[in-house]
C-alpha cells in the first residue's frame, strides 16, 4: 500500500484508534527487548516476507515490546510500512512461559519484568528507530477493531495474528481477515501444542472452507501461514 493512501485511511479512523505522535526522544527506561518470537521459524518468516509485493503494509494484531516479529519484519523489508494494535496493558511476564531476553547482559530480569517502564513505553523504545514506517494504534483488539480498520481503506499485504490465543476470538480473526482481506498473507503465531486454542481455531476456519490445509505452510515449528486468494 503505498505511503500517502495509507495516511488517508489512518486520518479516517475514530479518533481512540488513530496513531498516537512519537514522543520526541526515548523513554528513560532500561532496555528490554524481551519477546516470544521464535528463531526456528525466523527463515521461513523471512521468505515469505521478502515474496511479499513492493511497500507492503504488514499488520499485527498483538505487538507486545516490538522486539520479536515486528523488529524482524522492519529489519527484513527496509520498504515495509507496519501498523500495530495493542492494549499494551500486560504488566509484567513471569511464570514457565517466560519470553526470550528475558535477562539483561548482568543475567538479571530486564526492566520491563522488574516493572520499570510500561509495555508502551518499551515497545517505542525498540520501534524508534523505524518510527518513520510504525504507526501504533492502542486498541482492544476484535472483529469490530479488523473491521474498522477495513471501512478505513486499510488493506494489509500480511497479517500477523499473535493477540489473543483462545479458540473463539482466534476463529472471529481468521474468518474477518478472510472475509475484509482475502488477497493478504495470514500468519498465526503460537500454532503448537502448547496453545490448543490456537490449534483448535485453526482447525475450525479449515473445517469452514476459509482456508485450505494444503495451501498453508509451516513456518518453523509454531507459525502457520495461509496464502491469500489472488
Amino acid at each position: 500500500m503505498e505511503l500517502e493512501p495509507l495516511r488517508q485511511s489512518l486520518a479516517r479512523l475514530p479518533d481512540p484508534l488513530r496513531p498516537a505522535a512519537w514522543p520526541a526522544a526515548s523513554h528513560d527506561i532500561p532496555e528490554s527487548r524481551c519477546h516470544w518470537f521464535s528463531e526456528q521459524g525466523q527463515e521461513g518468516y523471512e521468505k515469505v516476507l521478502k515474496n511479499l509485493p513492493l511497500c507492503p503494509l504488514y499488520l499485527e494484531l498483538g505487538t507486545f515490546l516490538g522486539a520479536g516479529s515486528t523488529a524482524f519484519a522492519l529489519e527484513t523489508r527496509e520498504d515495509l510500512q507496519a501498523i500495530c494494535l495493542d492494549n499494551w496493558e500486560i504488566a509484567t511476564v513471569s511464570g514457565e512461559h517466560k519470553p526470550f531476553n528475558y535477562s539483561d547482559k548482568d543475567g538479571n530480569p530486564c526492566g520491563f519484568v522488574r516493572g520499570e517502564g510500561s509495555a508502551l513505553e518499551h515497545c517505542q523504545n525498540n520501534l524508534r528507530q523505524y518510527r518513520s514506517r510504525v504507526h501504533l494504534l492502542k486498541a482492544q483488539i476484535s472483529h469490530v477493531t479488523i473491521d474498522i480498520l477495513a471501512n478505513a481503506g486499510i488493506r494489509p499485504d500480511c497479517v500477523f495474528i499473535d493477540d489473543d490465543h483462545g479458540k473463539e476470538p482466534l476463529v472471529k480473526r481468521l474468518f474477518r481477515c478472510r472475509y475484509r482481506w482475502p488477497g493478504a498473507l495470514i500468519v498465526c503465531d503460537d500454532y503448537c501444542k502448547m496453545w490448543p486454542g490456537v490449534i483448535e481455531g485453526v482447525a475450525e476456519a479449515f473445517k469452514r472452507g476459509w482456508y485450505r490445509e494444503d495451501e498453508s505452510q509451516m513456518l518453523g515449528n509454531r507459525m502457520i501461514a495461509f496464502k491469500g486468494k489472488r
